[in-house]
């Protein structure tokens, strides 16, 4: 709770400092695609040995709304943005070498991200960009060998935080710049408590690289 206070207090600082530096508010809109995974697998208290388990990617969608405000004559700038980010894993279960099955795990969460950006000049932009994502989850199922798509909310915790780092291309214009994102969400919180369905998951932590197409509106 406490941190979730800091990073409001923080967001709201920036905000503050920023009109007071003198800013360029602007509208951003944005959706793509998220490939994500989880670390983390199962351990059975009754296994086969040559049974293992792997995570691999799966493809899922993101879209949001932000605030992004430019500090006058520097090439810095602050984003608040809100969105839907659809993440999750397949679970692959191999028998010594050979791929048995897979089971799809889908984690659904209100993320709200801060992120400072540095651009460099230019017609086509590019920039860097760095910062947090907490994540508030909505919800999240799984095919838990042979149950049906299980809802695992209550047995997974209320929120993940994440450090995220990522690049992206802005076309500059006058009121509307179309922008490319490619960030990389590192999550640092165990998601299981280890009750329930996830009672096997000592420890689940969710990676992903959210790629995004949008639009901002404001003065560049």
């Amino acid at each position: 709770m406490k941190k979730k206070l800091w990073l409001m207090l923080l967001s709201l600082f920036l905000v503050v400092s920023g009109y007071a530096a003198g800013v360029k508010p602007g509208l951003r809109f944005w959706g793509g695609a998220t490939m994500s995974r989880y670390v983390g697998t199962p351990i059975l208290e009754v296994s086969i040995p040559e049974t293992s388990y792997k995570n691999s990617w799966r493809t899922d969608i993101n879209l949001g709304a932000g605030l992004e405000f430019k500090v006058s004559q520097t090439p810095l700038a602050f984003i608040l943005d809100l969105g839907y980010l659809e993440k999750g894993t397949n679970l692959d279960i191999y028998y010594l070498d050979i791929k048995t099955g897979s089971l799809p795990y889908s984690l659904g969460t209100l993320s709200q991200m801060g992120l400072a950006r540095v651009n460099f000049s230019g017609k086509w932009s590019p920039y860097l960009l760095a910062g947090y994502e907490l994540a508030f989850v909505l919800k999240h199922r799984g095919e838990l060998f042979g149950l049906s798509e299980p809802d695992l909310k209550s047995d997974s915790k209320k929120t993940d935080f994440c450090l995220v780092a990522g690049a992206g291309l802005e076309f500059k214009g006058q009121k509307m710049s179309p922008f490319l994102e490619v960030c990389y969400h590192h999550g640092l919180v165990n998601l299981s408590r280890m009750t329930g369905s996830l009672e096997y998951y000592p420890s689940i932590k969710s990676r992903a690289l959210v790629f995004n197409a949008g639009f901002k509106f404001g003065k560049s």
